[in-house]
Order: structure tokens, then C-alpha cells, then sequence
């Protein structure tokens, strides 16, 4: 089926947001007062997730407290505007994560993740393109209902030191770091009580790395998986549309679309993964064709100069499964 066009003016209108987004310094929030032994203080209630994070800004009488208290509301009305242009791209058609899923790059947007080095990958990146690639991605290639975060240095940081899990209970109380075969090893895989499923990865360096590879300043650990620092590469910045728009930086769709074409033929027992992933590397290939088409070339000619067995092999394979064909300069 051929794909439609993002309307010139929504693509606008979301670069547009998505400069509003990285423009914010801070969070929105509603300030209040509290009074102990007599002296003034003020706070700010910050949305996070699925809750609210109480922040102290200062004493009631200090000029840094006020102005900051000033920002906190200023931005909220300016948040208020961005929820109207976040309704307003999803009711014309382009994609937003479940409720769920928002909450979850949510909480990891306000610790810091993103902005620490992490990249949003798998079907909820993918879910991000539409806008970047000018074309309406299939709806039955978007679900998903797990959130997969890769970061390529160990050393991910973020704005506190705060473990990763208790970074996820912003989103939902109920996650919980699962269990690993080796006992002592840090979970890289939480699940909340509805069964959502967050899972950290890292490229693979050499065979003997660790399974999971610590990722100290989270206290959690990533799973290492092959051609996954190729994907990681230059990643790009985009707003997943949800609540005022979250800050997010996900694979260039080029590079994402030439590794689903590789990762599908190394598919053992998983029908309906490998399925999807030809699917989403066949619409990217699709809308890039149409937008950016020597990124596309750029991507596939790179990703097959990595080696023939593990990179040029299964990503012609899986071509000539989709019957397509890349050009390539």
C-alpha cells in the first residue's frame, strides 16, 4: 500500500514544536508557599510521569527563589500551548505513544537520559519518524509494548545518580528490575505490573563481554547486541507526541531501516518479530526514497562495507525478500 505524505504544514508545525521543546530550560510546574517557623519558602509541584515531583526553589524573600518560581509558571503556560499543538498533529494522523509508553520517556526525559547519551530504539523510535521521513507509517508496524533504551558508553549519565528503576517508578510505581541468570548481575530488563517491558542494550565490543554489562551510575546493567553501535551513531533529536511533547533522541530513520533489514534475517524463533521488522525497514525504505534518498544510499553502502557474512549478506537477503532494491553510489 502506498504511503501518504505528512502535509507540508505539519511538518512545520512539528519542527516548529520541536524547537519549542529543546528551547525549554526548565520544566513546567504550579508554585506554591509554605510556611516553617515563620519563614516563607517556596515550591513547585513538577509533572513527571505519572505523578508529581515536589522541587524547593528557596526562601519566599530570595530574589534567585522568585525569578526561578516566575520561570516554572511562565513555562507552564508556554507547556499548555505545546499540549494544544501535541492534540492537534495526533487528531491530523501522526503518530503518539500509548499512554504508557509517554510516561515512560517522560521520566526518563526529566532524569536525563536522553540528554546523557541515551537512544531510544526499536518500534517506539520508529514511532517517531513519520514527521522526520514526510510520510504516515503504517499503524499496525507502531505498536509496541516495551520501551528499548541504548545507550553506546557505559558511562550514561544523567541529572541525578538515582537508580534506573527508581527513574522508572516516576512512570509507574509498580516497576520492578527482573532477575538475571547470573544472580549477581544488575537487571537490564524491568517490567511494570501491567507487563510493560523497559530493556536496556549496549554494543556488543567482543565476544567475552559481560551479559549484562554494568551500567554503574544507573545501577542497572545493558545487554550487549552486535551491529548495535553502527545504529547508534549521529543519533537525531525528535519530540514523541505525548502530553507537551517529549524530548527524545532516536536513530537516524536511514540507519534504523538498514539495520531492521539486517536484524531480520538473524531472527531465530520469533516469526512475528521478524515479520515486523521487514515490515518498518520497508516503510522507511519507502518514505525515503521519496525524502532523502541518497541518506538512505548512504546508510545501506556503509552498512555493507562493515564485512560480507554479518552485514552486506543478510541486509541483500532480506532486499530481495521485499523485492526492493537501493541504489547505491
Amino acid at each position: 500500500m502506498p504511503l501518504t505524505p505528512v502535509p507540508l504544514t505539519l511538518q512545520t508545525i512539528y519542527a516548529d514544536l520541536t524547537q519549542q521543546v529543546y528551547a525549554a530550560v526548565l520544566r513546567p510546574g504550579s508554585v506554591y508557599r509554605r510556611t516553617i517557623k515563620g519563614v516563607e519558602y517556596l515550591y513547585a509541584k513538577i509533572p513527571v510521569g505519572e505523578g508529581r515531583i515536589d522541587l524547593f526553589l528557596g526562601r519566599g524573600d530570595d530574589e534567585a527563589a522568585a525569578a526561578k518560581a516566575l520561570a516554572i509558571e511562565e513555562e507552564a503556560q508556554r507547556a499548555a500551548e505545546r499540549r494544544r499543538t501535541v492534540r492537534m498533529l495526533r487528531s491530523r494522523g501522526l503518530p503518539g505513544p500509548s499512554s504508557e509508553l509517554g510516561r515512560v520517556l517522560d521520566a526518563l526525559a526529566y532524569a536525563g537520559i536522553f540528554a546523557g547519551g541515551g537512544v531510544l530504539v526499536g518500534t517506539a523510535a520508529y514511532q517517531c519518524y513519520a514527521p522526520l521521513v514526510g510520510h504516515n507509517l503504517p499503524s499496525s508496524s507502531l505498536m509496541t509494548l516495551d520501551a528499548n533504551l541504548a545507550t553506546a558508553s557505559l558511562v550514561l549519565e544523567a541529572n541525578e545518580q538515582k537508580p534506573f528503576e527508581a527513574v522508572l517508578k516516576h512512570a509507574d510505581k509498580t516497576f520492578t528490575g527482573l532477575p538475571t541468570l547470573n544472580s549477581k548481575a544488575l537487571s537490564s530488563r524491568f517490567r511494570s505490573a501491567s507487563g510493560f517491558l523497559v530493556d536496556l542494550l549496549t554494543p556488543q565490543l567482543r565476544r567475552a563481554d559481560t551479559n549484562p554489562m554494568p551500567l554503574k551510575n544507573l545501577q542497572a546493567g545493558a545487554i550487549p547486541l552486535q551491529h548495535l553501535g553502527w545504529l547508534l551513531e549521529q543519533p537525531v533529536q525528535a519530540v514523541a507526541l505525548h502530553g507537551a511533547g517529549v524530548p527524545v533522541t532516536v536513530p537516524q530513520p536511514a540507519r534504523y531501516a538498514a539495520h531492521k533489514l539486517i536484524i531480520a534475517q538473524k531472527r531465530t524463533g520469533d516469526p512475528t518479530k521478524r515479520r515486523k521488522d521487514l515490515v518498518q525497514a520497508a516503510t522507511l525504505i519507502e518514505a525515503l526514497s521519496k525524502a532523502d534518498p541518497f541518506a538512505l544510499a548512504d546508510a545501506v553502502a556503509d552498512a555493507k562495507s562493515k564485512g560480507r557474512e554479518g552485514w552486506a549478506r543478510p541486509l541483500e537477503r532480506s532486499l530481495a525478500e521485499l523485492q526492493l532494491k537501493v541504489e547505491v553510489a
